[in-house]
């Protein structure tokens, strides 16, 4: 396979957009082949070598334990169209006979120049994402929405810091007529410093809870860098935001942006009414303009996603039956609120990251499950806490109603202390082993069972050798 003929970025462009200097080690001597040398360039972009395809750029990053300039030789080896290189370590491969190279001073702002670069001459509406909770499923009903009206790029997995917009953005083609980016931030500056990159035409915040609050210091520092994406806009431009989160509201007050509200409180512009809770069915609900909407991901913190992007379709002027088809094709994330049965029991699992907010969200979903005959709380740690992680355990934990609670991990103490201050008794694990057969024990028909931590805590471990389905 060889790189197509004509590439996104020529290696000049390269050179001239990343900010850097083109090294070639073998010039051709003949004009016409030195010509198509120049002429040549990249298809995307990627830092693993495990991801090199012919033609793409290669972005070796430093680390730690290794330096990505060590895999040079490899990239290109399979193909790499050309290599970022830090000025400082180029002199000591100099001499190796590597592909095009551009020498720049620092690998990461080289490749974010050259992104944002792209997303200036592309031309499409870019609408940013953000939020402490839901906005990597926020970001998939918003594509969904936007493609009845063409092709959208999408920010794929959680590629939402400073390496993932740019590499995300390094995936616009003419074709796109939108894109939703999401951004993620666990530092002060970092929203509007992506912002900077991707240059949004409109922003989408889901909320301002509790993540992160190891590195913000506070939940108001937390609600300002999330509003930092509305402020990046200009005048007029939209930026929907959760009016659910009253702090969020407040910290969006003087954007310049035109803020649409959108939500379960009664002041939202774009609202959710008569909420049918389905179960494993999802939920049925309405917003005015749209047909009734039933919605396939579980739990009333999912209506308010979906609910953002309706506000979306209807800024964008999408028809109102195809947007909320659209969205009631979406099929839930896996390890998102996912539905998944064993020996009867219903499972809903969330392995994939957990707050104190969507902790809560979870549990009043569990809470309120139809038709269900007993209800278990499974819950691991909460990560990214700092000095506040046990209060905040605690704290989740008395928020456990009409359902058992089963803990395990650094945690669980905290979390059984919460529970007993409101009179519910826990159960405290020593390791998930112990937990996974306990549970294997009472899965039947009518058991609900919620299992939720920190995508570090691995909870998912506690199905293993429960015999699961879909």
């Amino acid at each position: 396979m060889s790189a197509p003929a004509t590439p996104l970025v020529t290696l000049v462009q390269l050179a001239q957009w990343a900010g850097g200097d083109l090294v070639v080690h073998d010039v051709p001597s003949d004009p016409i082949a030195r010509e198509a040398l120049l002429k040549s360039g990249i298809t995307g972009a990627t830092l693993d070598t495990r991801k090199v395809v012919p033609g793409v750029l290669f972005v070796p990053l430093p680390g730690s334990n290794t330096d990505g300039h060590a895999f040079l030789d490899e990239a290109f080896a399979k193909g790499a169209g050309a290599a970022l290189c830090a000025r400082a370590i180029h002199p000591r491969i100099a001499h190796l006979p590597l592909g095009p190279m551009v020498l720049v001073d620092d690998v990461t702002v080289g490749l974010q120049k050259l992104s944002t670069k792209l997303r200036e001459l592309w031309g499409g509406w870019v609408i940013g994402v953000t939020g402490s909770a839901g906005k990597t499923t926020t970001k998939e009903l918003v594509a969904a929405v936007l493609g009845v009206q063409g092709p959208v790029l999408r920010t794929e997995g959680n590629l939402n810091n400073h390496w993932g917009v740019p590499l995300t953005l390094m995936e616009l083609r003419p074709g796109h007529l939108s894109a939703v980016v999401e951004m993620g931030m666990n530092h002060p500056g970092e929203i509007a410093a992506l912002a900077g990159i991707a240059k949004p035409d409109a922003c989408i915040i889901t909320n301002a809870g509790s993540a992160h609050l190891e590195n913000m210091g506070s939940l108001e520092g937390i609600a300002i860098e999330k509003a930092s994406l509305a402020m990046a806009l200009a005048k007029g431009q939209p930026a929907f935001v959760c009016a659910d989160s009253s702090r969020l509201m407040a910290a969006v007050q003087g954007a310049k942006a035109d803020v649409i509200s959108y939500g379960l409180a009664a002041d939202a512009k774009v609202r959710a009414t008569d909420i049918e809770d389905l179960g494993d069915q999802g939920s049925r609900f309405v917003v005015a303009g749209f047909p009734p909407v039933h919605l396939r991901l579980v739990g009333l913190h999912q209506v308010v996603n979906a609910v953002g992007a309706l506000a979306v379709a209807k800024w964008r002027g999408i028809d109102p039956e195809a947007a909320v088809a659209a969205i009631a094709a979406h099929a839930p994330l896996k390890g998102r609120m996912e539905i998944k049965h064993a020996a009867g029991a219903t499972l809903v699992v969330d392995y994939y990251n957990a707050n104190p907010d969507s902790m809560r969200a979870a549990l009043i979903t569990l809470s309120t499950w139809p038709q269900s005959k007993r209800r278990i709380a499974v819950l691991g740690d909460m990560r990214e806490l700092g000095s506040t992680a046990a209060e905040l355990h605690r704290e989740v934990g008395a928020e456990v109603r009409a359902a058992e609670l089963w803990v395990v991990g650094a945690h669980a103490a905290d979390y059984a202390a919460g529970a007993a201050e409101v009179g519910v008794e826990a159960r405290v694990f020593p390791d998930k082993p112990a937990l996974a057969e306990a549970l294997a024990g009472v899965l039947e028909p009518g058991t609900v069972v919620l299992l939720k931590a920190s995508r570090g805590a691995a909870l998912e471990d506690v199905l293993t050798g429960i015999p699961v389905t879909k």
